[in-house]
Order: C-alpha cells, then structure tokens, then sequence
C-alpha cells in the first residue's frame, strides 16, 4: 500500500508478513546525555524470578554506575519504523520516499534503582570463608567479574558491596572468590591491632593504610593476606585513607554478629570492641556509633541483640553450605537460601 501526494515523497507500508520486529526504548534526559555525548557500554542485565510460578525475570538496563529498571508500556497509538526507500514514478525517473519497516505497539520505559545494593546477591552467591580457616567453596569457582556479571546491577555498585562485605578473591588453591564470616573478620582485626603493637605502629600519627599494608606483608597467620586487604579496603575513603569511624563501627559490628546473637550486656560489648581498636580510637566507641537498624537494646538500654538475630542464625546456617551448583543459574541458589531463612 503506498500513497502519493501531488507534492513531497512517497509513503508505503511493508506487508505485516515481511515487517522486522522492534521495542521503542524511551531514554531518560540523563540517560540520553550519556549515550549521545561519550561512547559509554550499557548492559542488558537479568534479574531472578520474581514468584515460583515462573514469571520472566526481572530486566535492567546498567550503565557503569547506575541500574535502571525496565517496563513495557503499551501504546493505543500507531508508531511506525520507518526508513528511506526509492521508487520509479511514471517516467521511470527514481524518486525519494520512506517506508514502513515495522509498527511498534509496546515501549520500554527506564526508571533508576532506589538505593541499589548488590550485598544480597553476593552473600547468596559467595562461597565462605570462617575463623577456623575452613573454606566452603564451589565447583567449578566462579571469578569476581562472573560473579558480577550475573548480578542486575551497575559494575559500580556491585563492586561498592564487595568493598563494603570485604569479599576476597583467591587466584590459587583453594580458588575462587570468598564472603568472610565475622567471627573471620574479629580475629583478623585483632590480629591487626596485636600485630600493629608489635611492630610500634599502633601510634595516632602512624596507624595509617600504608602500615597497616605493611603489617599484611609481614603476616605469620593462617588467614590470607588478600583477606586483610579486603577488610582494609573496607574501612577506607574514596581515597584509599583509612576512615577511622569506618573502622569503629566495622569492628563493632563484627563483634555483635559473632557475640550478639543471643544478646550480651551492653557494657560487655563496649569492652571488647575498645580491646580490639588502637588506643587512639577508643574514645569512639558507643552503641550509637552502630545504626540503629543494627541491634535492639532491651533491659534498660542494658542489653544489646543483634537485630534480627533469630533470622540470622538460619541465615548463617544456609550460607555454610554450597549455595551454587554447578549447573544452576545463581539467582535459582538465592531463591532457595530465602526459603531456607524462613
């Protein structure tokens, strides 16, 4: 079918047998300014199951450092793909038109991930690694950028929650990438403040990254170094400058997770988490340095539990087990760990 009128270029329609098949993706302002001024990557990335009945996984649309959800819109409207063509008119002479390749009836829409954190898919995702030196790993392992690729989120944010977790990578034997426990992490903040004493650089002026990476250098235990440098890494800035109030509050937390399951005094708490810091942080210590999300206090402000502690210990038991088949996509392994903290 085509139309012509006495002036301008013709217009014709494919057949609906011969038309390609398109979705019309409709770009944010910000996304739009990224795409059209840098030569930027985007991934299509898909998320798990949203219900056991088997309903499509969740898509998302990734640039370096942000997510964005993606919807399919219908629209009553008739939105034809259209490319330029060519026609002989009566004369024989080839004139300009266009023609319609494809009509679109859906759009996708993008809308950003509200405060996107990778952290639960790597905790569903990693193997563990405990205090006692014992690794739980998987068959065949997988490496930090496999691990990442399978998450729906920004390469950014996804590498912001390894940071944050302390998850560290292993390139020789036992191989593989590995999520710390606490009760892991404890004895290696000991063991970095037992070490910094030693070596006289527990001092406010010296305590920095660069000795603390020294000491590392210099370790006798049983713990990987990469370990250290995860936890390192943890507690820093932006700027790789060790974060004093990053360090209190990861140290207390730790400590919580390994001895507030069940709940301690308060005042108890406070003890170890001052015994396990340089002198010079002390001062910083107090429950309140801890989020509130983070611990219930009962008794009279006495007693202090770790939140959601009940939820914890199934959650603690499932991830001592192989998570990940070798088989199995990762997102079907983290359905089943929600079940399992049931």
């Amino acid at each position: 079918m085509s139309t012509q009128a006495d002036e301008g270029s013709s217009f014709s329609l494919l057949p609906e047998e011969g038309r390609q098949h398109f979705r019309l993706l409709e770009l944010p302002p910000e996304l739009l300014r990224l795409v059209v001024s840098e030569r930027t990557i985007l991934h299509f990335k898909s998320g798990p199951k949203t219900s056991e009945a088997g309903s499509n996984s969740e898509a998302v649309l990734c640039t370096p450092d942000k997510t964005f959800h993606i919807r399919q819109v219908n629209t009553s409207n008739s939105v034809y793909i259209c490319q330029p063509t060519s026609h002989n008119d009566d004369d024989e002479n080839l004139q300009p038109g266009m023609q319609a390749i494809a009509q679109s009836s859906w759009t996708l829409e993008l809308s950003e991930v509200a405060s996107p954190s990778a952290a639960h898919y790597l905790k569903a995702a990693l193997s563990t690694y405990s205090s006692t030196g014992i690794y739980q790993s998987k068959d065949p392992p997988a490496s930090q950028q496999q691990l990442f690729d399978d998450i729906p989120l920004s390469q950014a944010e996804c590498e912001a929650a390894w940071r944050d977790l302390a998850c560290f990578e292993l390139k020789k034997k036992p191989k593989g990438c590995f999520l710390p426990t606490a009760s892991a992490k404890v004895q290696v903040w000991r063991s970095i403040l037992s070490s910094a004493v030693a070596f006289g650089v527990d001092k406010p002026a010296r305590f920095s990254a660069h000795q603390v990476e020294r000491i590392f250098d210099r370790n006798e235990e049983d713990s990987p170094n990469e370990l250290g440098h995860a936890m390192l890494a943890s507690v820093c800035d932006h700027e790789g400058m060790l974060d004093p109030g990053k360090w209190v509050r990861a140290v207390g937390l730790d400590l919580l997770a390994v001895e507030g399951v069940r709940g301690l005094p308060a005042s108890e708490l406070l003890k170890k988490w001052r015994d396990a810091l340089p002198e010079q942080w002390r001062k910083r210590v107090q429950v309140e340095a801890l989020a509130r999300s983070e611990y219930t206090l009962s008794d009279d402000r006495k007693m202090i539990t770790l939140a959601g502690a009940e939820s914890g210990v199934a959650v603690a038991a499932a991830e001592t087990k192989s998570t990940l088949g070798a088989k199995r996509k990762w997102h079907e392994k983290f359905r089943e760990s929600k079940k399992a903290a049931k």
